[in-house]
């Protein structure tokens, strides 16, 4: 057996078990998710902005604003209420009044930003604790609602 062979089939053997780890990556029925996806119970209760204007046309939308109180009273939704998870016990008991007139009618949640946690955990929050249905967390800024919305 020659000496020079030795490092050849070490990188030859290297090789291929790296081109067995990419094509087991990327095609066993099991592998792990590439990018970050979506619950289908998440993707149920997003809604785009187009889609959430046209609701508004439809029905009487509460709007509920998810962001720090700062954010809110710098500028907001028309006709939304501030309810964020820091403050979510004394908002809740401020506006129990409108909540409870929410049974009969959709929410939206929203917040600044196309993935908010913030606005997803309201939303879960106001189905699970009030049994509001449905309530739909806002896919995107609310500034992407145009100023037709009601």
């Amino acid at each position: 057996m020659k000496t020079g062979s030795t490092p050849k089939q070490v990188i030859l053997l290297c090789g291929l078990a790296i081109l067995a780890a990419g094509l087991s990556a990327v095609f066993h029925p099991k592998r792990p998710a590439w990018f970050k996806v979506s619950s289908s119970e998440e993707l149920r209760w997003q809604i785009l902005p187009e889609d959430a204007i046209g609701l508004s046309k439809e029905a009487n939308v509460l709007w509920v604003d998810a962001r720090e109180r700062e954010a809110f009273e710098a500028a907001h939704q028309d006709g939304a209420i501030l309810l964020n998870l820091d403050e979510w016990g004394d908002l809740m008991f401020r506006h129990m009044h409108v909540l409870q007139g929410a049974f009969d009618r959709p929410v939206i949640v929203y917040c600044d930003a196309e993935d908010c946690g913030k606005s997803r955990e309201v939303a879960k929050r106001l189905r699970e604790l009030i049994g509001l249905d449905p309530v739909y967390v806002l896919k995107g800024s609310w500034r992407d609602l145009t100023s037709e919305t009601p």
